[in-house]
């Protein structure tokens, strides 16, 4: 063999290696990203795990519990729902406009109530101020208003290094008095009813967020609107309550 065609075969050796490690690099990148897809997903379940609490576990919830998480409808509704999320939980968020939607369909009725259980995630750095400033929102009857914002904002305030700001901000956009919310929040006076919901949470052994129950009914992860639409139907059919949801 010459010494041109050795260079020649050489040179294809060279642009065969090259294709082959690029190839490579290629299918590692699909790879990652298909996993990346993947992961993002599993964030939000398409059904949440689903099962039955105890008559036992329920009667403590209710009797020594529910006076501590945030509630709106009627307290003798045939039938409660109840929520244990945390404001900076991206499932929590993804779950919120279904929660809002149950909220206006159901509570004018008078057979449903809605009760909100703060339950902060130690993964979450703000998620406790956030819990806090909602309460102290609550102090001036506005958690509701309060609480969607922060759902509304979570991208915004939860990258923040201290988005304390931001919280004042949005209690000034609802109207809130803003040095008593600043005052509120910076002496914790909140904190006693927040532990009371985290014992609360312990309680009925929740392990993630969103955890929502109708009556005795308990989803592990963010149930679709209509798997909890059927369900509040079912428990208020099971207690003989005939209801026109309002829209």
């Amino acid at each position: 063999m010459s010494q041109q065609e050795e260079k020649k075969q050489s040179s294809l050796y060279g642009v065969s290696f090259f294709l082959v490690v690029a190839l490579f690099v290629l299918i590692i990148a699909i790879m990652l990203l298909l996993s990346y897809r993947g992961n993002s997903r599993a964030a939000y379940p398409a059904r949440a795990d689903i099962s039955e609490i105890s008559p036992q576990t329920m009667k403590r919830l209710r009797n020594k519990y529910d006076a501590y998480g945030e509630s709106v409808g009627n307290p003798k509704a045939a039938v409660t729902v109840r929520e244990f999320g945390g404001y900076q939980c991206p499932a929590c968020g993804h779950f919120e406009p279904t929660a809002e939607r149950i909220r206006k369909r159901y509570i004018k009725t008078g057979n449903v109530r809605f009760i909100f259980f703060d339950f902060p995630l130690s993964i979450h750095s703000h998620t406790q101020a956030a819990a806090g400033a909602a309460r102290c929102a609550a102090r001036q009857h506005e958690f509701w208003r309060y609480h969607n914002r922060l759902y509304q904002t979570q991208s915004q305030w939860a990258q923040a290094a201290d988005p304390t700001s931001q919280f004042v901000d949005i209690g000034a956009k609802i109207g809130l008095n803003t040095q008593k919310l600043k005052a509120c929040m910076k002496a914790n006076k909140t904190l006693p009813a927040l532990k009371a919901e985290r014992q609360a949470g312990q309680t009925m052994k929740i392990q993630a967020t969103p955890t929502v129950m109708v009556n005795r009914t308990e989803f592990v992860g963010a149930p679709s609107y209509q798997e909890l639409n059927k369900t509040i139907e079912s428990a208020l059919a099971n207690a003989g309550e005939a209801v026109t949801p309002q829209e």
